[in-house]
């Protein structure tokens, strides 16, 4: 008896061994970026995928020979499911799209389409809702086929990694399907989608000038319909009004005076009670490190220009805002959670933004010493 239960055991031990049905890691095409466009009544897809061998050898400390290529799919169809078939029954192995982290749109999209097309993807049951979006009014191919710099894997160049990129002297916020469905769809408020440009000769890689993914700016949304488009210049408020820890550069009218300030949060108030029109008052903190200061400016004196150039930033930003009926700061948001018949009863105006307090603390100036 004891020997048939062992060899019974025996057949169900060698019927259950192995990963049946399972795909070695070279049998499928994995998709790291999705890009959409739509033109002529179609739309276009993209995709990028690179080699998972060049990845493996860098991040375990491999040496990497050669370059690692980039393969860029492209298809068109009526319909985004039927865009995306089309690329699969063309695909020399089957396309696995759990890997996707990045998501890039086109102007005509995020204009014409942005709804239809965030649904579609967010209903595969494959891509993460963590995966990074993005505008772009450049050509989607060029973006997708840019490569990273010391002959990296594809998934070093900066829209694979926005969140440490964009800490820096940046305007937008890196943003993901997640926060943009969450957002987007807010009655009032902004969402901002990054806009990435590409530059060349700005870097030189040998005697190679690569052409590099860079953000400017980004496509401003309100309830998820296009309402305009800013490059960094015109967003310089948002680099001080943010929830994200970021330190960014400021260069203060006083000579070659550049500092460093660290954003330490905000509030907005509502001034109540509220008279025919919303008013706001804005408290921003944050700390100032010195860069270059060969003037050697006293501190009072740098103090009051840091925050004269800061309330001048928030206000120009604000009023860019209006100018395309956007609260890019969000103001109306905060309002519409406690009293959302204020908002339905009152529109922002120039003067809604009553007062900008801004509290500047410059912690370390290096070796320079301050006069009296």
């Amino acid at each position: 008896m004891k020997i048939k239960i062992l060899f019974m055991l025996s057949i169900l031990c060698l019927l259950c061994t192995g990963c049946w049905g399972s795909r070695g890691i070279n049998e499928q095409l994995y998709i790291e970026a999705l890009g959409v466009d739509y033109k002529d009544g179609k739309y276009i897809v993209y995709t990028e995928s690179a080699i998972f061998s060049s990845i493996a050898k860098q991040e375990g400390g491999g040496a990497q020979a050669s370059e690692s290529p980039v393969l860029v799919g492209r298809e068109e169809g009526d319909t985004l499911t039927m865009a995306f078939r089309k690329l699969e029954k063309s695909s020399q192995f089957p396309l696995y799209y759990g890997h996707v982290q990045v998501i890039l749109l086109s102007e005509r999209v995020i204009k014409e389409k942005l709804s239809d097309v965030i649904s579609h993807i967010g209903h595969d049951p494959l891509i993460r809702f963590t995966s990074w979006i993005f505008g772009t009014s450049e050509d989607i191919t060029d973006v997708l086929k840019a490569k990273s710099l010391f002959k990296q894997a594809p998934t070093y160049k900066v829209l694979f990694h926005p969140d440490a990129m964009l800490q820096r002297n940046h305007s937008v916020n890196p943003l993901t399907m997640q926060v943009l469905l969450r957002n987007g769809n807010e009655p009032f408020g902004s969402t901002i989608i990054p806009n990435v440009k590409l530059v060349k000769g700005k870097w030189r890689e040998d005697n190679d000038k690569p052409v590099l993914p860079t953000i400017n700016g980004g496509y401003v949304l309100g309830d998820m319909k296009f309402k305009g488009k800013f490059n960094d210049e015109q967003l310089l408020g948002l680099e001080w009004l943010t929830n994200e820890r970021k330190k960014n550069k400021l260069e203060v009218a006083l000579g070659d005076t550049v500092v460093q300030l660290e954003m330490n949060g905000y509030k907005i108030r509502l001034k109540k009670p509220v008279q025919n029109v919303l008013k706001y008052t804005v408290e921003v903190k944050a700390k100032a490190t010195i860069d270059e200061n060969l003037r050697v400016v006293p501190r009072k004196e740098l103090e009051t220009r840091i925050v004269q150039k800061m309330k001048q930033d928030i206000r120009k930003t604000y009023l860019n805002g209006l100018s395309i009926d956007s609260d890019l700061y969000n103001l109306t948001r905060s309002t519409y959670r406690r009293s959302p018949s204020l908002v339905k009863k009152y529109a922002l105006q120039e003067n809604s933004l009553e007062s900008i307090k801004v509290d500047v603390q410059i912690i370390h100036a290096g070796t320079q010493k301050y006069k009296k």
